[in-house]
């Protein structure tokens, strides 16, 4: 099967695609797929609301909640209030894998599946999976879900970074 060199609708960046169809977008990855979904500012900087804004604004809460209750359980921990700092670290967690389902989710959305997606999916599901063992370390959740959103937030910094390149000769 012949394989065509087309520009990511998003990035601009050069990718390899087995089929193309007309009229539709072509991303180079999960990540520029999730960010072509989001509005650009409008006049004045104002977003329009849509549910892909609300749901990135709902998982970069969730987030940041996380990583809050994760080092408030340290500085408990630090403070030898062991009992409140596992509460802590259990509602870390538990952010944490909420955070993992919603990314996961967008990414199986996403109009663009590739196998490099799924496999950092099920890589952090893993360290997800080992951290909430009897020993629950939060950090560790932590550390996969932001690992989870830099894969995810690829396509934004592409975007912003990378300067478009053309494939004209």
């Amino acid at each position: 099967m012949p394989k065509f060199r087309i520009q990511c609708s998003y990035c601009g960046l050069p990718f390899t695609v087995r089929q193309v169809e007309a009229g539709r977008a072509c991303y180079c990855c999960s990540g520029c797929a999730l960010a072509s979904r989001l509005p650009p500012a409008g006049e004045g900087g104002q977003f329009p609301v849509t549910p892909a804004l609300i749901a990135a604004l709902g998982v970069g809460f969730a987030f940041f909640n996380e990583v809050l209750f994760w080092t408030l359980a340290l500085a408990l921990v630090h403070d030898n209030r062991a009992e409140m700092a596992l509460l802590f670290a259990r509602v870390s967690a538990g952010l944490g894998v909420l955070v993992w389902a919603v990314a996961a989710a967008g990414i199986w959305r996403a109009p663009v599946r590739r196998w490099t997606d799924a496999v950092v999916a099920l890589a952090t599901l893993g360290v997800i999976a080992v951290a909430v063992q009897p020993k629950l370390s939060a950090g560790c959740v932590v550390a996969a879900n932001a690992a989870l959103g830099f894969w995810l937030a690829r396509g934004w910094c592409k975007q912003k970074f990378i300067r478009k390149k053309s494939l004209t000769v």
